[in-house]
């Protein structure tokens, strides 16, 4: 199977484009509980440097990452089980549970560290199976050739209702704290949970029975990439570049900003450029979708993106700065959604939610690893060299997105 060849939905004649409102219902649903998510996070972490201070605010982020990881995987196979908008059902009435119980903790108890440690964590254990069941409800909701058109859709979705969510979270907490907050996100779910009801996907007649125990499953996922040949450089291109971006654009923004001395005001405005530029291409996609161009793009992209890091470690301006971290996210987003549409359309139905647990995976163990990993070699190494080295790691993303002739040639009409 290839990925031009892949089929892996129902006939595409019964299904409706992106802009249909069954699948504008549904982005905007996610775009509301993203909405909730961020207000959240905002309260969470106000409410917890308020109650302990700082440096527990930031153990507190840490360990509520910690369950997302460890039960991705397991998302993903039970996507595969018993279907993903099942699945994202459950998820988000299981998250509004999660969000009212901590409401009435707090207001019982008090904005504790063990009760907002304990919600945080319960929010983003089921939101590691929230993840991978989307990446595979959307290609069973959109025909092939549209399905670079959604997901940018979605993407826009998802991201305006995290810039949304912050403003909220604050004028939130100011009218009643973080309970209000979280009786707020309980109900972004409930929103959420209704408009994915109306989904009725089918499941694959193997993953309806009674089958394997979810470890089996779970290494099922890990053989079917590893015995796919454009599956498993997709993965590993996906990995290569996030590597590559996920330490410039979190904690290397911040020391960015400061060799040039544009300090925390100009570490926001790079945020922001970064944030405009992935906007912009999410949007770009929804007007011009890649279409035959999928290969070449993507390979445009990773060398672009091997340039602006590379000349980020040579800028002394911040206007230079902002142009490079807007190009970056303009690459980096125009990027991810190609790799994303080519994984999809190249997995089989059903093992689908396996494989995007698996990516999903790759995705946010980029972060910390990229986090821990640029503090130190900035600091052993200099700015210049470290840029390079993380420019060095896209190109090698780029060679291997080149070796195989299906990935270069790959068409998303």
């Amino acid at each position: 199977m290839t990925v031009e060849t892949a089929r892996s939905g129902p006939p595409q004649e019964t299904q409706p484009g992106p802009l249909s409102a069954r699948y504008l219902s549904f982005v905007a649903a996610v775009g509301l509980s993203s909405i909730g998510d961020a207000a959240w996070m905002i309260a969470l972490a106000s409410t917890v440097v308020g109650v302990a201070g700082p440096a527990t605010a930031g153990a507190v982020l840490a360990i509520a990452g910690l369950p997302r990881i460890v039960t991705m995987l397991v998302g993903g196979a039970l996507a595969d089980r018993r279907g993903p908008a099942r699945v994202m059902v459950g998820t988000d009435l299981g998250r509004c549970v999660v969000m009212l119980a901590a409401a009435v903790a707090v207001l019982v108890t008090g904005p504790s560290v063990p009760v907002l440690v304990a919600a945080a964590a319960g929010l983003t254990l089921l939101s590691a199976f929230f993840v991978p069941a989307s990446g595979a409800l959307r290609p069973l909701l959109l025909p092939e050739k549209d399905l670079v058109r959604g997901n940018s859709l979605y993407l826009v979705g998802l991201r305006a209702g995290q810039a949304a969510g912050g403003p909220v979270g604050a004028f939130l907490v100011g009218l009643g704290g973080v309970a209000a907050v979280a009786v707020a996100n309980a109900a972004s779910f409930v929103v959420s949970a209704l408009a994915v009801s109306r989904f009725r996907e089918k499941v694959p007649a193997k993953a309806a029975v009674a089958g394997p125990r979810f470890v089996t499953r779970v290494a099922e996922g890990f053989r079917h990439v590893a015995r796919h040949r454009e599956l498993r450089r997709l993965v590993l291109v996906v990995g290569l570049a996030e590597l590559a971006s996920a330490g410039p654009v979190n904690i290397g923004l911040v020391l960015v900003a400061d060799g040039i001395g544009a300090g925390v005001t100009g570490a926001g405005l790079l945020l922001s450029a970064f944030t405009v530029g992935a906007t912009a291409a999410f949007l770009w996609g929804l007007v011009r979708p890649v279409g035959r161009h999928a290969g070449p793009v993507a390979m445009a992209s990773l060398l672009v993106q091997a340039a602006v890091l590379v000349t980020l470690g040579h800028v002394h301006a911040t206007v230079a700065a902002i142009a490079c971290y807007a190009l970056l996210g303009l690459v980096s987003a125009q990027l991810g959604v190609v790799l994303v549409s080519q994984i999809q359309r190249a997995t089989e139905t059903s093992v689908r939610g396996r494989v995007m647990s698996i990516m999903s995976l790759v995705v946010f163990a980029a972060p910390p690893l990229g986090n821990a990993a640029i503090g130190g070699a900035i600091q052993w190494l200099g700015l210049t060299t470290t840029m390079v080295a993380h420019g060095v790691l896209a190109l090698a993303a780029a060679a291997v997105y080149w070796s195989a002739r299906a990935l270069r040639e790959a068409r998303l009409d």
